[in-house]
């Protein structure tokens, strides 16, 4: 009879959190104390003493999940690096919004028996790809989880923003950029621009104009399969494609930017059923709503 199969379990905490850190050593020394194989970045390694699970994200694909530790930042920049390996995350919260993650740290203990046991499920979000386009040439590429924003500098002028989906023209302006967002990103800087929120299973590309100088520019929702194309123009240099918040490019006048689905999915462990409006109204600020019903869920007058 065939022994099972070590489980291999990668851990990525927010390195400038000491509250991720100590989580992270918490977490290391109950997977292997469960006889799991546990493996961190080199510096997430070295800074917990355990210089010896370090391990380079390249090496990362036979993990049967990673465990993220931090807020959504953590989060989006797991997804970049594990989604095109199709590595699950279990998102564990010990920042402030934690609208991407999945548990508290303080549930820490229980979610990870659970991931052991291999009692979850497994929720795929679509992400995006973006290519900067000049000359004709595809000069840079990046996927994300949450949004593609194309912005003027502090104390450049506007720029001229021109869209086209599978190249019929859908948005003609100058303001001060644009936001490029898949679902998951519709509750972020879209959402502070006036976009709408989106379900994260309705799988689109929003296009949210930021302070266009137009009355009529509001935000347009295209299908996933569809190609947005976004052309800058400007009198200056002070352009800037960023994606998630973490990782940008600088832009030039004439630059076309090409975002799509990504041919990959970020690929969630989730413990318990779909909270999408709770949380909405949990994380968005509305917790004397989300108060009540839980109060009515557990039968309190």
């Amino acid at each position: 009879m065939n022994a099972p199969r070590t489980k291999r379990f990668g851990l990525m905490p927010h390195t400038e959190k000491g509250k991720a850190l100590a989580v992270a050593e918490q977490a290391v020394a109950r997977l292997l104390a469960a006889g799991a194989a546990v493996c961190l970045e080199p510096d997430a390694a070295v800074m917990l003493g355990r210089p010896e699970l370090g391990r380079p994200f390249e090496q990362w694909d036979d993990l049967d999940a990673a465990v993220v530790l931090g807020g959504d930042g953590a989060v989006l920049r797991a997804a970049r690096i594990l989604g095109p390996k199709r590595v699950p995350l279990l998102a564990v919260n010990v920042g402030r919004l934690g609208f991407l993650t999945e548990v508290e740290h303080t549930a820490l203990d229980a979610a990870l028996s659970r991931l052991l046991e291999g009692r979850y499920e497994i929720e795929q979000r679509m992400m995006l790809a973006a290519a900067v386009v000049r000359n004709g040439r595809a000069v840079w590429r990046v996927v994300g989880l949450n949004d593609a924003v194309i912005t003027r500098g502090t104390f450049a002028r506007i720029i001229h923003i021109e869209v086209r989906v599978e190249g019929e023209p859908v948005l003609d302006y100058s303001g001060d950029g644009i936001i490029v967002a898949t679902p998951t990103g519709s509750t972020g800087y879209s959402l502070s621009a006036g976009g709408p929120i989106v379900h994260p299973h309705i799988e689109s590309l929003l296009l949210t104009p930021i302070c266009p100088h137009a009355l009529a520019t509001r935000s347009v929702l295209a299908r996933a399969d569809e190609q947005v194309e976004v052309r800058v123009e400007a009198s200056h240099t002070d352009i800037m494609l960023t994606v998630d918040g973490q990782v940008g490019f600088g832009l030039q006048s004439g630059d076309a930017v090409r975002v799509s689905r990504a041919r990959h999915r970020v690929r969630l462990v989730r413990l318990g059923p779909d909270r999408f409006y709770r949380e909405l109204r949990m994380r968005l600020g509305q917790r004397r709503t989300a108060g009540r019903e839980a109060e009515s869920e557990a039968g309190t007058p």
